[in-house]
């Protein structure tokens, strides 16, 4: 018997797939050649078991000349074509390096996960050449500029910031305040959004990849009521030895709760020391960082604290601190319990605390000696 193998390739240019012709057939520097260089694959295909064939698609996109720099542009996709333009797609071009322009679009794309918001493709944009007159010698769209192109999002978390910092009337329902008039405990959108960012870079891990600037508040972004973040850079088979990737692993979460330390102490008027609980949270985790812990320990230690948990779940430590005041960390537990400051994490006042305050009180007296307990029951 006879086989015969035939390859059929088919190379579509779309838009989520332009980065991959750019891999496969060298990368196209000016997009005013995007046309010509498919016309010549075309032509030079002599290969009955190979077809090359195109979907072109282009973008556009304001700029403000009078800026030497920005971070980001927002504009448009267009996918088909017709005397009005075609049907567009709402995109931000987020600036990068020349040189991490195609790593950063395949490892964010390759992250695929909740949290990570997958770009459409990269590109190198650059003005036409008789508008250069108008330009300073120095800007971008004079020298041109690589960029990662994502759905459209609302702010990244830098410009945000900005934004509520600035005193403009400014005010968003979902994320302000972040500090809660219930009890002072976290504002849920910020509690929920925080434990989603260290769990999905768990994921991020888990996949071989790390992200390598979560230091960076211009790498979160704010789309529909997410926030997630964008620009993954590294792939950790670049280590040789399992220590290296931990240490990597365990720089990116760092680097995002260091992020975070900073922004809150940036945010909150008077700061971080102006909301205790906020405080202890990130002395918490300083302090972690200290024990050379292993990374799935430092992470679940950081996710247990009270600062990131519903008040609920933060009542319900009590139970495990009163079996710890008989272990061997005892004394240091009961000093702990017995502090001022420890009220500052009893935050009692919320309407789920005070509507389940009975099933707090029959944890307490199951753990009471058997006469203390007889006592509590005639008295109920």
């Amino acid at each position: 018997m006879c086989f015969i193998k035939c390859l059929l390739i088919v190379s579509i240019f779309s838009c989520r797939l332009l980065s991959l012709v750019r891999i496969l057939f060298g990368k196209m520097d000016d997009q005013t050649e995007l046309s010509n260089f498919v016309r010549r694959l075309h032509g030079e295909n002599n290969s009955k078991h190979k077809v090359i064939g195109s979907r072109l698609c282009y973008y556009s996109f304001k700029f403000n000349f009078r800026k030497i720099s920005q971070e980001l542009y927002k504009g448009h996709l267009h996918l088909s074509f017709n005397r009005r333009g075609g049907a567009r797609i709402n995109v931000v071009f987020v600036k990068v390096a020349r040189e991490d322009a195609k790593k950063i679009f395949l490892r964010t794309a390759a992250a695929n996960d909740a949290v990570v918001l997958k770009p459409w493709t990269y590109l190198f944009s650059r003005q036409k050449q008789n508008f250069f007159r108008y330009l300073p010698n120095n800007a971008d769209m004079k020298n041109g500029i690589w960029t990662i192109c994502y759905d459209r999002f609302e702010h990244n978390l830098k410009n945000w910031t900005n934004l509520v910092k600035g005193n403009y009337g400014y005010y968003d329902e979902l994320k302000l305040p972040i500090k809660t008039g219930n009890g002072g405990r976290l504002n849920e959108f910020w509690r929920v959004s925080i434990r989603e960012l260290i769990d999905g870079v768990g994921r991020i891990h888990s996949k071989g990849l790390y992200h390598g600037g979560l230091g960076s508040e211009s790498n979160y972004v704010f789309i529909g009521k997410c926030l997630k973040v964008i620009n993954i850079k590294g792939d950790l088979d670049e280590f040789n030895t399992d220590e290296d990737r931990e240490n990597k692993k365990k720089e990116d979460i760092t680097d995002l709760l260091g992020m975070l330390d900073n922004w809150f102490e940036s945010i909150l008027e008077g700061g971080k020391r102006s909301w205790l609980e906020c405080q202890h949270f990130f002395d918490f985790v300083n302090h972690a960082k200290t024990l050379n812990l292993e990374y799935d320990k430092f992470v679940k230690k950081v996710v247990d604290h009270p600062f990131l948990l519903e008040a609920d779940d933060s009542k319900r430590l009590f139970d495990h601190y009163e079996t710890m005041k008989s272990g061997r960390t005892g004394r240091k537990v009961k000093f702990a319990l017995a502090r001022p400051a420890f009220d500052n994490f009893k935050s009692w006042n919320s309407t789920s605390t005070v509507n389940s305050m009975d099933n707090l009180c029959r944890v307490f007296i199951t753990i009471e000696t058997p006469r203390h307990r007889k006592k509590k029951r005639k008295g109920i």
